[in-house]
């Protein structure tokens, strides 16, 4: 089963971060590792991270100085170990079977790489 390393980019994100980890947690794929880069935040985001990694050994936690999302991204992919990586934002979250559809129609396509649209939603 291939492993898929999630990488979501965190700046101040406290007041979504909670969605956002808990719909990849729950994946109907549970072959995943959540990399979770709080790129600087000086809100409560880096100890919600925390709380999340403590529980779910799937989940690793980087720190760095705030350096934005780019570099936040390849600080992910550096301490990534999936076959395949994919990029969530920290405000927004997956329907529950978003990881095992994407592998399943690149295997189905044969494809390198998927890309998927989104759904905008105004709470």
């Amino acid at each position: 089963m291939d492993n898929v390393s999630i990488i979501v980019p965190i700046y101040n994100a406290s007041k979504t971060i909670k969605r956002c980890i808990n719909s990849i947690i729950y994946q109907t794929y549970y072959n995943i590792e959540i990399v979770l880069v709080n790129d600087g935040s000086s809100d409560d985001s880096v100890f919600i991270c925390e709380s999340f990694s403590q529980n779910d050994k799937r989940v690793k936690v980087i720190t760095q100085t705030n350096s934005g999302v780019s570099t936040a991204r390849n600080t992910g992919i550096e301490n990534s170990t999936g076959e395949w990586i994919m990029f969530v934002d920290s405000d927004d979250w997956l329907e529950k079977d978003t990881v095992a559809s994407m592998l399943d129609l690149i295997k189905k396509q044969k494809a390198s790489y998927g890309v998927y649209s989104f759904l905008n939603h105004y709470s």
